[in-house]
This record gives C-alpha cells, structure tokens and sequence, in this order.
C-alpha cells in the first residue's frame, strides 16, 4: 500500500487540520472569554433546607463577598422539601448557567437511599469546591441525662424499654440520620427515628422530649449546651474537639475504628457547566472563604474547619465518599 499521500492530498489535510485546529481554538477562546465576562446576570445560590441551618448561615456569610467580584447581586434561595431532593432537582434542571447548589452529603445520599429518584447526582451535578467540613457530636437531653448519664448508660437505657429510644433527624436522605444508621451498626443503640422539616424542629423534638437522640453541629445547639437543655455525649471524629475538650468521641466510648462520617458543605453546579466557569467560580469561592477574616468568622460561627479545595478534588473527595457508602450496609429508616 501506497503509505505517501499525494500533493492533493497533503493539501486537503492541511485544509482539514487547520479547520479542526480552528474550531477548537475557537471553542477555547469563547470558553475563556464567557468565563472572563461571567457572571452576566444575577447568581442564585440554592439551598436544600430551611433557613437558619449552618449552610443557610454560610451562604449568607459569602454571598455579600462574592457579589463584591463578581458585580452581580447574589441571590440566596431556600428551597427545603423532600428530604433536601426538591432544592437538589431545581438546579439539576437549570439551564442558565448562573446558578448552584450550596450541597452536603444529603445531595448525594438519595442515589441510595430514593428508588425512584429522578435525576443521579453522581452525573448530574459538577463539583465545584469543599467549602467546610463541619464539627458534629451526637446529643441527648437533660431529661435523659438523669438517667444516663454516659454513652454506655445510654445504649442501656434505649434497650431497657421494647420502645426504646426516638432520634431526631431530618429524613432517610439526611446525613444526619445515615451517620445514626452507620453509627448504630456497631453502638447497638435501640431507637425509632423521627424525621421533621428543618433542623430548627429536630431541636425543638430533642428540647421538649419526644426525642431524646439527635446529632448536630456544636454552633446549631451550643445555645442549649450552655443552658444545660442538651447534652452532647460523643463527638464524632477521632480526637477531641478544641471547644467540647470534656466530650470524649466516638472512638473513646465505643471499639469502633472505620469509617466516621464528616459533615461538609461545598458549591456544585449542574452538569453541562463550562470547564472555564468551574474554575473561575472554584478560584474565587477559594478567594473568598480563604480569606483570614473570612475564614475565621466562618470558622467561629459554624463550628468547623474551611477548606482548601479544587474542582478535582472535592470530585475525588465525593467518589471515595460515594464508594464508601456502596460498602456499608445502611438501612436509614
């Protein structure tokens, strides 16, 4: 076979070479040019719960900061309902380029937990940057405290009763309940969970009694901490708390060793977002929560740690999360 192409040839692969060459310079260059020039209209940041939760109270804390660069108003939305699914489903399905979800693992657990969810978020949403991972303690109440007032004293309690224990949590979908579930699996905690709205109402059921377990970040109940209300038995993580030094964790007050659930919160936009704004809009996320006043007020408010991140690393940090979850034989309630 002839292997040389003849001068005819040659010159219409050069044709063709220059065009393809043209066209995906061209495609960079609108890319590049699109990112620069966005944001072109207002931002809406959705949030999949009621306001007054952590990452309500995040969201507002950058929006102001983010509007600063990017010359837009920055629009915070909460759309709770259906376990966190419903604020989740308006931004798989927007379409304008300017608007993202403030997510947590709730985002990602109803591929999970949902049979007939309508959208996979595994594929669906673009990870953008983790903007915090959250503190967490498991907690009772002063009801309960009188008679158990250790996390063994506990366990025994919930099985004293066939009824046992109630957990406040938010839904099957929730981080906080399939931390419970993961939990359980080695704390042998007899319980029935009890699901609400927002995490306004979950406290309240903790607070009057109708439930006397709940986990929860440190800044959502150190109100009712300080009063004595709640009590907070372990913290979930392997070392102490800096601001809980007198809770011992999971760790201290059971055997376990695997796998611990860390809440976070971070920014994910819908799939189909240009390359070129992921990045523009994880660099100044980045620019923003990193910087000292920020972060600290962020830090001091929210009872955790902001993070450093990029697009492929909180994607990396998600799968191992996701795959972690595929392994644990979870039955949420």
């Amino acid at each position: 076979m002839n292997t040389h192409l003849s001068a005819t040839a040659r010159r219409q692969w050069l044709r063709l070479s220059t065009t393809l060459a043209a066209a995906a310079f061209a495609s960079i260059f609108h890319q590049t040019s699109w990112a620069q020039a966005w944001p072109t209209q207002p931002v809406k940041i959705v949030l999949a719960v009621a306001a007054g939760s952590s990452g309500d109270t995040l969201a507002r804390l950058i929006a102001p900061r983010l509007e600063e660069i990017w010359k837009q108003p920055v629009i915070v939305e909460n759309r709770p309902g259906a376990g966190g699914i419903l604020g989740t489903e308006t931004v798989v399905a927007a379409k304008d380029g300017h608007t993202m979800l403030l997510a947590s693992q709730s985002s990602f657990l109803p591929k999970y937990t949902q049979k007939s969810l309508r959208f996979d978020p595994a594929t669906d949403l673009v990870p953008i940057a983790k903007l915090i991972e959250y503190e967490s303690v498991l907690v009772t109440n002063a009801q309960s405290q009188k008679k158990a007032k250790s996390f063994a004293e506990v366990v025994a309690l919930s099985k004293a009763d066939a009824k046992g224990l109630f957990f406040s949590g938010t839904g099957p979908t929730s981080i906080f309940n399939i931390s419970m579930a993961i939990l359980n699996q080695f704390a042998g905690i007899n319980y029935t969970g009890v699901n609400f709205n927002n995490v306004g109402a979950m406290n309240m059921a903790l607070l009057r009694d109708d439930a006397q377990l709940m986990i929860n970040t440190p800044s959502s109940i150190k109100a009712h901490v300080d009063s004595g209300a709640l009590v907070p038995l372990a913290a979930i993580s392997k070392q102490r708390y800096a601001n809980l030094p007198n809770v011992p964790t999971i760790f201290e007050v059971t055997n376990y060793r695997g796998y611990l659930p860390v809440l976070w919160a971070g920014m994910v936009m819908p799939k189909g977002t240009p390359a070129a704004v992921v990045d523009r809009v994880a660099r100044d996320l980045q620019t923003v929560v990193l910087q000292e006043e920020t972060r600290k007020k962020i830090e001091t408010t929210l009872s955790g740690t902001v993070q450093r991140s990029s697009p492929d690393q909180f994607a990396k940090q998600i799968s191992e999360e996701m795959d972690a979850w595929k392994r644990l034989d979870i039955k949420p309630e």
